[in-house]
């Protein structure tokens, strides 16, 4: 069941969320990239509210879409990995213990999709 939830939330937080969030009027433009943490330790945290304290009034009060990506550009669902969160409510965060094969979280960078009324130095989609 956890696996279903996590599933749904993927769903709505990342394929085809840019087509939900724009009507007629209406774009999503993203924040730049944030990469606070490094895999050392638990993982690689980058949550909402240690980006927001460390970057604040970057981020939209309530973001629309989050992506993650690796260093490499690569997007974080393409990699295999587990994730704990990966939410436009928490941020994301990887967890070395939850991964298969005593593998760790690769280093993760993350951006937010806000409604394009926000700061103007955002990148317009």
């Amino acid at each position: 069941m956890k696996l279903l939830i996590f599933g749904v939330i993927l769903i709505a937080t990342h394929t085809g969320a840019e087509d939900l969030v724009q009507g007629p009027g209406r774009k999503l433009c993203y924040t730049q990239w944030f990469d606070l943490d490094n895999p050392n330790g638990n993982g690689d945290n980058e949550t909402l509210q240690d980006l927001r304290a460390e970057y604040p009034k970057n981020i939209c009060s309530e973001p629309l879409t989050i992506q993650a990506a690796t260093l490499t550009e690569v997007p974080a669902e393409r990699i295999g990995q587990v994730f704990e969160v990966y939410d436009t409510v928490s941020g994301f965060v990887c967890v070395n213990s939850q991964q298969k094969n005593g593998e760790c979280c690769l280093d993760y960078k993350v951006r937010f999709g806000c409604p394009c009324f926000w700061p103007s130095d955002m990148t317009d989609v």
